[in-house]
């Protein structure tokens, strides 16, 4: 009986602290007959990751998991294959346990239509897979420590190399690497501290341990208070638990007398929300993963190093919750490029080769993954699972002395239907993708981003000891130059931010044409979007968007603190009526119009008191909800939008009826951004 052989083979592998993987491949009645039989004999928590299966946990959902333990799981890949819920599930895996891979018949790898490849396909749409098929079947079939179970054949278990040791999970003891950074936290006068190490190897227990033995008062920080069980179970005095945006709330009105400040899982945290919170505490512990699968990759450790100079960074090497050399841990490690990379030959000068390509051999792809893992924050198996099989991706590296030193990821952009981009502008659709080309839509005064060609600059890394040789400057160069050869229209580069990298893409030839007013979670700056204009048309874009960026630019740079150095063209009343026509008719973001109330408002406010509160004296929301006695934000927008409409009737009536007619053809679905009315409507 194969499931009872598996339970011996089970106790075998428990015995020697390791976890094993176990695919099932064949027909979904034929998987759901052996996981019966499997989780009869051996039992466990059997958590189950599945999108189908209505008793389990869906992927997007495998965050939750985090610092928790469970003893076997069930990972259902039929229909879809998320690999950053593969690599969370995994990670909270006792010794002992299986992990039961389900999927179709090897056989039909090669066809197998990935539903979660609608995440990470820029192009749209669900898509086959099949160059990471493949690699999954390189790696595992290769695996001589996998259980490979296909419906068409005998179930075959691999030997099990004894050691001759039995393994045992320390019991509540810390291990040597932990005992000494114990021994070094606990004399700490002040400084901020981070552990890394990937999953299983104690972090949060050591965490949990300086707590326990620490004589004073300690806070503890992370995204979820579910995620600290682990840290939890090493202590036994009672925590004091906030989520990040609470803390730092009660940071900005009390003084906190705390003498730790303890963050768990710091790399799913914003890098400003990190750097605030250290500024309350005279000693902080961050713990974090370094692994690809939690947002980040070493990259985290850099940037977070850059803002806090006198970081100490410390790392854990040897498993505690397994045993050293896990079979599941390598085989997951191999698929998902999750070690670390070995870029460690010294820094040389020498000419900067540049090559591109769309599509990589397997090598190639692990060099280029890892290098972005290696200089870039949060790059995640996502990323991988979109180098593997995404759609309209160009790649570029630099090579110095046939060392990988560099490496632009792109993504193309527009080419769209006139008849969309109008839907796009008159705020009626959003589609997923196009993120540069969209935006410049949405918030602009033209059409034309979506239907232009473009490349977006998606990824860009260049290895720390390579960054003084203009390494990312010849690559953006060798971009433009191949995109003229192609007939692209513009580049366009999405970031968050920063004097530096605003200067950078400066000195790289693009002109800032976006700039948002919310901080964006991952990075804690504000979005810029840049564009290099290469065609004529694209030229023409730029003066277009810039205009429409001088329209915004009172507002952003009092939401932001930002000044807009650059020198924006005017925008002339044309523009002011188009933007107006586009919120007051249509249903395009109230974003878009703050300077041109302004502009309408001229002379006269007394009789528009809502919209001078709004839009001039930039009243919140909430405020005005609560001044003018509107039942909330739905029914605040559609005042402004109806009284808009009056402003724009006041100046004239004629050209106001004019746009009116223009943008509210929708239903016999004649609207044609070449009909806009032109201004002024009579000569």
């Amino acid at each position: 009986m194969p499931s009872l052989d598996l339970l011996r083979y089970q106790q075998a592998f428990a015995r020697l602290g390791q976890r094993r993987l176990l695919l099932l491949a064949g027909s979904y009645t034929w998987q759901r007959e052996q996981l019966r039989a499997i989780q009869q004999q051996c039992k466990g928590d059997w958590l189950i990751l599945s999108s189908e299966m209505s008793e389990a946990i869906k992927p997007e959902h495998a965050h939750q998991l985090l610092g928790r333990e469970y003893l076997h799981a069930v990972f259902d890949a039929n229909h879809a294959f998320n690999a950053d819920a593969l690599a969370m599930l995994t990670g909270t895996l006792k010794a002992g346990s299986w992990l039961i891979l389900c999927l179709p018949d090897i056989v039909q790898w090669q066809h197998y239509i990935d539903n979660d490849s609608q995440r990470w396909n820029d192009a749209q749409g669900v898509i086959s897979t099949p160059h990471f098929m493949a690699w999954l079947a390189k790696i595992t079939l290769a695996d001589k420590q996998a259980i490979i179970w296909q419906a068409s054949q005998p179930l075959v278990l691999p030997e099990i190399k004894n050691t001759g040791q039995q393994w045992a999970l320390p019991q509540g003891m810390p291990t040597i690497q932990q005992r000494q950074l114990l021994a070094h936290l606990l004399q700490a006068k002040s400084g901020v501290w981070s552990i890394t190490a990937p999953r299983g190897r104690g972090k949060s227990a050591l965490a949990g341990m300086l707590i326990e033995q620490w004589p004073g008062s300690v806070t503890v920080c992370a995204p979820a208070k579910n995620s600290i069980e682990v840290l939890l179970s090493h202590t036994h005095k009672t925590i004091e638990f906030y989520s990040p945006d609470n803390l730092l709330a009660l940071c900005h009105t009390e003084h906190l007398c705390r003498d730790w400040l303890i963050i768990d899982e710091a790399a799913t945290i914003p890098i400003a929300q990190l750097i605030a919170l250290c500024q309350h505490f005279p000693r902080v512990l961050m713990t974090t993963t370094v692994q690809g699968y939690e947002g980040t990759g070493r990259g985290f450790i850099l940037k977070l190093g850059d803002s806090i100079p006198k970081l100490q960074n410390y790392q854990l090497t040897v498993p505690i919750r397994w045993a050293q050399d896990d079979p599941l841990e390598n085989w997951l490690n191999q698929l998902l490029l999750l070690d670390e990379p070995s870029f460690h030959h010294a820094n040389q000068s020498g000419e900067v080769v540049i090559t591109s390509c769309q599509h990589f051999d397997s090598e190639q792809r692990a060099n280029f993954y890892q290098l972005l893992t290696s200089a870039h924050y949060r790059t995640t198996p996502l990323d991988l699972r979109r180098l593997f099989d995404g759609q309209k991706q160009h790649y570029w590296s630099a090579f110095i002395h046939r060392h990988l030193v560099g490496a632009v990821w792109c993504i193309e952009e527009g080419g769209l239907a006139k008849a969309l981009a109008q839907d796009v502008w008159r705020g009626i659709r959003r589609p997923r993708g196009n993120l540069v080309a969209q935006s410049l839509v949405t918030y602009g005064l033209s059409i034309e981003a979506m239907c232009l060609t473009s490349l977006r600059i998606s990824r860009i890394a260049v290895l720390p000891a390579y960054r003084r040789q203009k390494v990312a400057a010849k690559l953006v160069a060798d971009i433009a130059k191949q995109c003229q050869k192609q007939n692209i229209d513009y580049l366009s580069v999405s970031f968050g931010y920063t004097d530096a990298l605003a200067n950078f893409w400066q000195q790289c030839g693009f002109s800032l044409v976006r700039l948002g007013v919310h901080k964006e979670a991952s990075s804690g700056c504000y979005t810029a979007m840049a564009i290099y204009p290469i065609s004529a048309q694209g030229q023409q874009l730029l003066q277009v968007a810039q205009q429409a960026l001088a329209l915004q630019s009172d507002y952003i740079t009092q939401q932001t603190g930002i000044s807009l150095a650059t020198a924006l063209p005017s925008a002339s009343e044309a523009d002011h009526w188009l933007m107006m026509a586009g919120f007051a008719f249509a249903h395009r973001s109230i974003l878009t119009v703050y300077q041109s109330v302004g502009y309408f408002l001229q002379g006269d406010r007394s009789r528009y008191p809502l919209l001078v509160a709004f839009f001039i004296d930039k009243q919140s929301v909430e405020a005005c909800v609560k001044q003018f006695s509107l039942s909330g934000k739905k029914a605040l927008v559609t005042t402004l939008r109806r009284q808009c409409q009056q402003l724009m009737a006041e100046k004239d009536e004629q050209l106001a009826q004019a746009y009116q007619h223009w943008l509210t053809t929708t239903s016999s679905g004649h609207f044609c951004w070449a009909n806009r009315p032109h201004h002024p409507i009579y000569h």
